[in-house]
């Protein structure tokens, strides 16, 4: 996996390593913010056809001004959730009436405990007194539980890949895992426990089950729904409210979940009673972007380069190889198209060799010799029909590539930039070079591994600082250096060279979430249609 996923893995210092059959509690949320909201009406305030101002009568008094900041209290009740490490089994899943097929399953007990709930109490006498008192009343826990991860898990995965999985009911499985956790103490599936109300003070025993889960993924968070009935509304973003609409059309809204952050070290070789960690949110940013820089940085030091003085002598700079950004962009093969280009143009051929070991390092030479002979060199029958098909979709032959073969190799990285995934793009490349398909990765991850170490440059960090310790301690190194840039404009440039397409978004979410808070209570109005 990028950066931190490969083999076993040493467990990361500041997480919580749950002992086997350790029940981590998590208590109640009792804030009082949802049990008296504010906002305004949008189906009185969005309508512009109630706007009016009155001449005589207060103007606060019209019902479009009465609509807005609206105050509403309601009675929020949240279970106490409590659950034991997440883990992995084996079963026998029924796929006819003949037939059983093996699988892993993953799966999170947990117990339910109904403590009551807080209520709005507001002073008749003197509005501004307010406070909360308790309550007691049956429940019914509806559980959702999402098993998400945005871990790239390919090296070809873009910064974020979104993952997620839906609790699914799998009797075959609840009578394996009753058995291992507690023949004694029943569990329920989220269907059976939905079945009916928790009485208060009582207390049940469930468990949640994920299946086709990718074995790849280390970082996780598993998203529960239906513990609290606390609630948030906006307005649907550009929806326009028409004066016959039903009450509510507009509108959107969405209950409190609890976000609870897991580690999982290692790798997708592992056996079912296999045990996971308390992790907590940002621990899979920071170790992601610290690998990163610990990748570019060794790719410099092993290959000798010099990037800054090859791209001098091509009139680059490292800002010219910052990809192109967008919402989900994929590693981009056009800063490798304007290097080709660029030399190209070099007034003296025999500079060539020199420039491209100063920027991709020792192989740099012998990588694009192997990809020239690829594209035009002599092979087979098949392979030339497939060879000839790619190179047309780039307007080429083997005989233009044989000519120009760095300008051609450039038309062809702009063809399958043009593809939609980085499957297609290794398809396509493999199609037109072959085995020699794969030179195209290495050659675009040794230049992003350039622009890396220019952009640190920039910053004025000292490599060596960076590599003194794990991927965390590289991010944490990086930090100061990253905040002391006083140029917003600067340091956005810096995060985009560092990190590519997304890294600064990526960036944020690491350094702006403290260590050690392993869960919390969060509100979402994203569609989740989870799914592999």
């Amino acid at each position: 996996m990028l950066a931190c996923s490969s083999g076993a893995q040493a467990q990361p210092p500041g997480f919580r390593q749950l002992a086997p059959g350790a029940l981590t509690v998590i208590a109640p949320n009792r804030s009082a913010a949802d049990t008296l909201l504010r906002g305004d009406i949008p189906d009185i305030t969005a309508r512009p056809d109630l706007e009016w101002t009155p001449k005589q009568a207060p103007v606060g008094g019209t019902l479009s001004a009465r609509g807005r900041d609206r105050e509403s209290s309601r009675d929020i009740w949240c279970l106490e959730f409590a659950f034991k490490p997440p883990r992995t089994i084996d079963i026998d899943v029924p796929q006819s009436a003949e037939k059983m097929q093996r699988k892993r399953v993953w799966y999170l007990v947990y117990r339910v405990r109904n403590v009551g709930g807080r209520r709005a109490v507001i002073d008749a006498e003197n509005p501004l007194n307010r406070g909360t008192e308790p309550f007691e009343a049956a429940v019914r826990f509806l559980p959702q539980f999402v098993l998400e991860s945005r871990e790239p898990v390919e090296p070809d995965d873009a910064a974020v890949a979104y993952r997620a999985y839906l609790d699914r009911v799998v009797p075959s499985a609840l009578a394996a895992i009753q058995e291992r956790e507690d023949p004694s103490r029943p569990l329920l599936d989220s269907a059976a426990m939905a079945a009916e109300e928790l009485q208060p003070g009582e207390e049940r025993w469930g468990v949640a089950v994920w299946e086709g889960v990718d074995p790849r993924i280390d970082f996780f968070s598993i998203y529960i729904r239906g513990l609290t009935n606390a609630i948030r509304w906006r307005k649907r973003a550009e929806s326009v409210i028409a004066a016959d609409a039903v009450p509510g059309a507009g509108m959107e809204q969405t209950l409190q979940a609890l976000r609870l952050d897991f580690w999982r070290p290692g790798d997708d070789r592992r056996d079912d009673d296999e045990e996971m960690s308390i992790g907590f949110a940002g621990m899979f940013e920071r170790m992601a972007l610290g690998g990163r820089l610990l990748d570019a940085i060794g790719r410099m030091q092993s290959g000798g380069q010099a990037p800054d003085a090859g791209l001098e002598r091509l009139k680059l700079s490292w800002t010219d190889l910052l990809e192109p950004e967008g919402e989900e962009a994929a590693p981009s093969l056009l800063p490798l198209a304007a290097v080709l280009v660029a030399l190209e143009q070099l007034p003296n051929p025999v500079d060539r060799g020199a420039v491209v070991g100063q920027i991709f390092g020792e192989q740099g030479s012998d990588v694009f010799e192997e990809l020239a002979r690829a594209a035009a060199g002599p092979v087979d029958a098949e392979r030339d029909r497939l060879r000839e098909e790619a190179l047309a979709a780039a307007d080429l032959d083997p005989e233009a590539f044989a000519a120009r073969p760095l300008t051609s190799l450039a038309k062809v990285l702009r063809q399958l930039e043009s593809l939609p995934s980085a499957s297609a793009r290794a398809a396509a490349a493999d199609q037109a070079f072959g085995a020699a398909g794969r030179r195209v990765e290495w050659l675009r991850r040794q230049l992003a591994a350039a622009r890396a170490a220019l952009a640190l440059d920039a910053l004025g960090v000292d490599h060596r600082q960076l590599t003194t310790g794990d991927a965390r301690s590289a991010f944490a190194a990086l930090q100061p250096a990253v905040a002391g840039e006083p140029d917003a404009k600067k340091r956005q440039a810096v995060l985009r060279g560092l990190f590519g397409p997304g890294g600064a978004a990526l960036y944020a979410d690491a350094a702006g979430v403290h260590e050690g808070i392993d869960h919390a209570w969060i509100f979402r109005y994203e569609d989740m249609i989870p799914g592999r």
